[in-house]
């Protein structure tokens, strides 16, 4: 797709850059919605454009030479400036992250509603643009409005899993008519059903991802939807259609789970893994996740902006399948050895080998330890996501091209477990596969086969915490299981403090109590909506409870 996009976000340019005119003449900087949609070229430079507004975990809506993350979802982070929590209750609003219980209906960095609703009437002005007058071939506008409907409904998705009842807008507005313009908030469960029958219908009309070339990596294909299908029916609670979609991308047997688990997350594009992503070149489009991990001694990295919790580390098995213990002195003497896998790919820890170098986080240890300014707060790195590969000059201004991974394999084989737990009220074979197959990549063992529904349902809630840590996936789960309050309302967190005695290093789990405990209160379950947009549009009616 990189290739693709490339060559027609020049032709976008050059036909939207301003040039001297005759002024008796039509301005050449301009393009008409009609001219548009009777060009191929056009009509797919406005599709990526669409593609744009997909979110994605490096940051929302990320453009060349961004230095942001989000924090989507990352509720196992702490940031580094500050030691606060990076979970989206209430942020700070000169870096971005946690002040507890802040976000009202005036101050939500997190809102997206704005922007969302923008990228819907693009969609909206797309599907009419490729209407029945529309000269192009019906392949291609069947193609290329399936793809933007497979936009909008994931955005109405992100718009109902923060907000609840939504204005359901599928239609192109005209302005000519402002009162038509204030749509009142449709019932989330008619949201959900508007979004599950979309996916469903263009999940019969994209292709497969086997005919999809490489050059065009990047856009929806059948089994995107129905993974996308698959993850919003959790939300929606219905399970059995929920496992229905996912089981349908299982049985595709066209993506596999990729062997090496920390590769999978340093591919640019392609990986067999992966579903669906968000494309960057490093140039048009690029982010600057590596910049913002890296250890601070690799390549002037800014390490400590993000690290990982002592509470994530200590949620990664032992090799055999039982719990991490600090009571059991094996495990306490050498905490970080005989793990899943998963912990050295996703965390860097003391000890680690990161771009051929050897990574001490000890107490004050002089280049990446505890204790220093710019330092981790945590004891931890971040490792997952980072490009070990990337020469220095790419770390800043945007140049970072591994692509975000929306959706995997792994992740439709815990949502099918989950959903299929959940429909038949206890596991089945089909459900121990699944999450067997995610624990197998690992180097975990089977899960017992005597577990019951509740049992299988704790976890599966521990296996994706692992499995999917910082992919923007706990920060939601936590809200749709209703877990949130007692995980983190009114919580420290922990990190690690090592020192080292005659070669002996011992191992201290020391709590972040400098900072406020952490507030999560039965509003924030669902988020405000601004009172700009209240305002605006009184049809709305009255704000989400508690705001």
């Amino acid at each position: 797709m990189k290739n693709r996009i490339s060559s027609v976000f020049i032709l976008f340019l050059l036909l939207f850059t301003n040039s001297c005119m005759d002024l008796d003449k039509e301005p050449l900087d301009m393009i008409s919605s009609d001219a548009v949609f009777k060009d191929e070229a056009l009509s797919e430079a406005y599709l990526y454009k669409i593609y744009g507004y997909m979110p994605c975990g490096y940051g929302l809506f990320v453009e060349a030479g961004a230095n942001v993350l989000s924090g989507m979802g990352i509720t196992d982070l702490l940031d580094g400036s500050t030691g606060l929590l990076r979970s989206p209750a209430g942020w700070n609003e000169s870096n971005g992250v946690m002040i507890p219980g802040t976000m009202s209906s005036t101050y939500n960095p997190l809102e997206t509603w704005g922007r969302s609703y923008e990228a819907i009437r693009k969609v909206n002005n797309l599907i009419a643009g490729l209407s029945d007058d529309s000269p192009l071939s019906e392949s291609f506008k069947e193609r290329v409005i399936a793809e933007a409907r497979f936009v909008r409904a994931f955005l109405y998705f992100d718009l109902v899993r923060r907000y609840g009842d939504v204005p359901l807008i599928k239609e192109l507005q005209n302005f000519d008519n402002l009162q038509a313009l204030l749509v009142p908030r449709t019932p989330k469960s008619d949201v959900y059903d508007f979004v599950e029958t979309e996916l469903e219908q263009i999940g019969e009309i994209l292709p497969y991802a086997r005919e999809i070339p490489a050059t065009e990596h990047g856009r929806a294909s059948r089994e995107a939807a129905w993974a996308l299908n698959g993850r919003v029916l959790l939300f929606a609670e219905r399970y059995e259609r929920s496992a229905f979609f996912s089981k349908k991308v299982i049985d595709e047997k066209y993506f596999e789970l990729d062997d090496d688990y920390n590769a999978l997350f340093q591919s640019r594009s392609g990986n067999k893994e992966v579903i669906f992503e968000v494309m960057f070149d490093g140039i048009n489009k690029g982010h600057a996740c590596d910049n913002l991990f890296m250890p601070p001694s690799i390549d002037n990295g800014w390490g400590s902006q993000t690290n990982p919790t002592q509470e994530l580390v200590d949620s990664y098995e032992m090799l055999d399948g039982t719990p991490f213990d600090w009571n059991n002195p094996v495990h306490a003497k050498d905490p970080y050895t005989g793990r899943d896998k998963r912990l050295a790919a996703s965390i860097i820890t003391d000890g680690s080998v990161f771009k051929n170098k050897v990574i001490r986080t000890g107490y004050l240890m002089p280049d990446d330890g505890l204790g220093l300014v710019e330092r981790t707060y945590t004891g931890y790195y971040i490792r997952k996501f980072l490009d070990e590969t990337l020469p220095f000059e790419k770390l800043y201004f945007g140049g970072s091209q591994t692509s975000w991974k929306e959706l995997r394999l792994a992740e439709v084989l815990l949502n099918y477990a989950e959903a299929q737990n959940e429909a038949k009220q206890g596991p089945d074979d089909s459900v121990h596969d699944a999450i067997n197959a995610v624990r197998d990549r690992a180097g975990l063992p089977d899960l017992p086969e005597d577990l019951d529904y509740t049992g299988m349902k704790q976890r599966i809630i521990q296996e994706r915490k692992v499995e999917l840590a910082f992919e923007g996936h706990r920060f939601w789960d936590l809200r749709r299981w209703k877990l949130a309050e007692s995980v983190l309302n009114n919580k420290y967190f922990h990190g690690m403090k090592i020192t080292e005695e005659n070669g002996v290093k011992h191992y201290e789990v020391f709590e972040l109590n400098m900072l406020p405990k952490q507030v999560f209160l039965p509003k924030h379950y669902l988020m405000p909506i601004n009172i700009g947009e209240m305002e605006k549009n009184p049809n709305l009616g009255s704000n989400n409870d508690g705001y």
